[in-house]
């Protein structure tokens, strides 16, 4: 069982953006070798320990140390062997276009080495981890770091607050109910999800009702009445259910259950 270490954001000026830091450590040789599922978070990934390789449609990739993920919509599998550090900064999925200042778009699926993106942030990055700290103040460093190159002038918060509005607010059964709602145009709300998340907004909507059955399937003592998950969550029937869900975790509901695979399932949380 991994143990991981979430810290709370406590810059004011992040929290828009930034959902919380994290800290995975392990004090033993191990193989990790575990299922990632779609999410709607965008990680940065700093690995302080040996390589970092992800498996996904089977293709293997070696990732940089300091790399992140863009919002996934296919499930892959994260590979590590040994004694393993690794920290993260988890972010909205709009959160991460006002630090990098490039449309996430370009991102989409993506492993994405930071260097290439922008080298002066992982200079900084760099800079504190080279120093002798602990992972208190490392982390406090990290906020540092990511409101020194923060422009919060990239998004207004009239669209922070309709993207938010509209992937975390279900009361919308359809995109166009929303945009007749909010009162915009869809093809606005389109550009504004591809720029911002890289994604258009059904599949945004796609990914978080994933998220939210697949946490329902891990951690419900009563995860076999698949009628009540269909209903909360809006599917047509059972076969769209099991044909959306295989799509995106590459199995049935059922298979799902038994695996037990995932960093979800095989991970204790600990809160700061």
């Amino acid at each position: 069982m991994l143990s991981v270490t979430r810290y709370a954001v406590r810059n004011v000026r992040l929290k828009p953006w930034v959902k919380f830091i994290w800290y995975l450590e392990t004090k033993s040789n191990i193989l990790l070798n575990n299922k990632l599922l779609p999410t709607d978070s965008i990680d940065i990934i700093i690995n302080l320990s040996d390589v970092m390789e992800y498996k996904i449609e089977n293709q293997n990739y070696n990732a940089s140390n300091i790399h992140f993920n863009g919002i996934r919509d296919k499930h892959g599998f994260v590979i590590q062997r040994g004694n393993i550090r690794v920290m993260g900064i988890s972010f909205y999925p709009f959160g991460l276009y006002p630090f990098l200042k490039i449309p996430i778009s370009e991102f989409k699926g993506q492993l994405v080495d930071l260097k290439q993106v922008s080298e002066g942030f992982v200079g900084k990055l760099e800079s504190t981890l080279n120093q002798i700290l602990s992972i208190e103040d490392i982390v406090l460093h990290l906020e540092k770091i990511l409101v020194s190159v923060l422009d919060e002038n990239l998004v207004i918060n009239k669209m922070v607050n309709l993207l938010d509005l509209f992937i975390y607010n279900n009361q919308y059964s359809t995109i166009k109910l929303f945009c007749d709602e909010m009162n915009i145009n869809i093809k606005t709300l389109e550009r504004a999800c591809l720029k911002y998340t890289g994604y258009t907004p059904k599949i945004l909507r796609k990914i978080y009702r994933f998220k939210m059955v697949s946490n329902q399937l891990i951690y419900s003592s009563k995860n076999n009445n698949f009628l009540d998950l269909i209903y909360e969550n809006e599917y047509y029937d059972q076969a769209h259910f099991i044909k959306e869900f295989k799509q995106f975790s590459g199995v049935s509901p059922i298979k799902f259950i038994k695996e037990n695979k995932t960093i979800k399932e095989n991970t204790t949380y600990n809160y700061l």
